[in-house]
């Protein structure tokens, strides 16, 4: 698919969908799918960013090349935009509702995305000037304060507290969505979208179990030591292998064999279904659910549940299992 043909009616491909104009978006969407070259029929429009291929503006009525692709520049997620308003949100929401990860969590497959997919449509809308980067930004800033407020006790702030980290983890999706639906991603974003939700739990943990005392707090500073540990000898792993911060391209001794996310996190595997009580959308949204039923020691009881399994993990992939490929390219 070396050159694609683009045709349109009218000017419904400069229609703003998502934040890009209809023509851009299909233009980096078959960039992403090989395609090398571009052929518009259509006047020639300015892009605020790079295209990532080269594009040609004909004439309209122009005849496709021989042997390029045909495509609709006007057609946003299967849907013909018309010269009206009610057409192109319908389109636009089509698109975002596709913006989900394929190996999403349960909570955020049944409750998370109805907010966060509205905040992406709305943010989307928005200058290009907001970024990924600033939401994931945001959801740090949120999720240390919900930690901060967490260690000074009490019922209320604990609760408080617990609304504050869902709060964080539906920014965490926020931020993934609308990198993948304006093509804005980058080493950096993946590195901070990853390390900041380890960063915010660990912080969440040792807070919580500060504001219970006595016992509490050692085994709040435990967990999050466990975790802290295993999340940094996983970092390490994947930037010596990849130089950089994928830490989805990580797999125990038992996924040897797994070569994409989609079969590490297959939903027809009984495996998958367990790990989703690990998952961190899943795990989150009981922390609040536990700090509003005024029980917070189950927060450091789970996060001491998860460390003790993944410092297991571990200590089995570093000796019983040494040697396995660990990190898939």
């Amino acid at each position: 698919m070396a050159t694609v043909f683009f045709e349109t009616t009218g000017d419904r491909h400069v229609q703003i969908v998502g934040g890009l104009t209809a023509l851009e978006r299909r233009i980096r969407e078959v960039a992403r799918q090989g395609a090398e070259r571009a052929i518009v029929a259509a006047a020639p429009v300015e892009h605020a960013r790079p295209l990532p291929i080269p594009v040609e503006f004909v004439a309209p009525g122009t005849p496709a090349p021989e042997g390029a692709r045909v495509e609709r520049a006007d057609v946003i997620a299967g849907i013909e935009l018309a010269d009206d308003a009610a057409t192109r949100q319908r389109a636009e929401w089509a698109l975002i509702r596709g913006m989900n990860k394929s190996y999403e969590g349960p909570v955020d497959a049944l409750i998370n995305w109805r907010f966060s997919m509205r905040i992406t449509r709305w943010l989307a809308r928005r200058s290009l000037a907001v970024t990924p980067n600033h939401v994931t930004i945001t959801a740090i800033l949120l999720g240390l304060a919900a930690a901060l407020i967490a260690s000074r006790g009490g019922y209320a702030m604990i609760a408080i507290a617990g609304v504050m980290l869902e709060g964080n983890s539906i920014l965490d999706s926020v931020d993934g969505e609308l990198a993948r639906l304006r093509y804005q991603f980058s080493k950096l974003g993946q590195a901070l979208d990853n390390m900041s939700d380890d960063i915010v739990d660990n912080v969440f943990l040792a807070a919580v179990g500060y504001a219970l005392g006595g016992v509490w707090m050692w085994l709040g500073f435990a967990a999050a030591g466990g975790r802290v540990f295993v999340s940094l000898t996983i970092y390490l792993a994947v930037f010596r292998k990849l130089g950089n911060a994928d830490v989805m391209a990580y797999r125990w001794w038992f996924e040897t064999d797994v070569t994409t996310v989609d079969e590490q996190f297959d939903p027809k595997a009984i495996s998958t279904w367990l790990r989703s009580f690990g998952r961190r959308d899943t795990y989150v949204f009981v922390w609040m659910l536990a700090c509003l039923a005024a029980f917070p020691y189950w927060v450091v009881c789970h996060g001491l549940v998860i460390a003790a399994v993944n410092v297991s993990l571990f200590l089995a992939q570093s000796t019983v299992f040494r040697g396995k490929a660990w990190v898939r390219r």
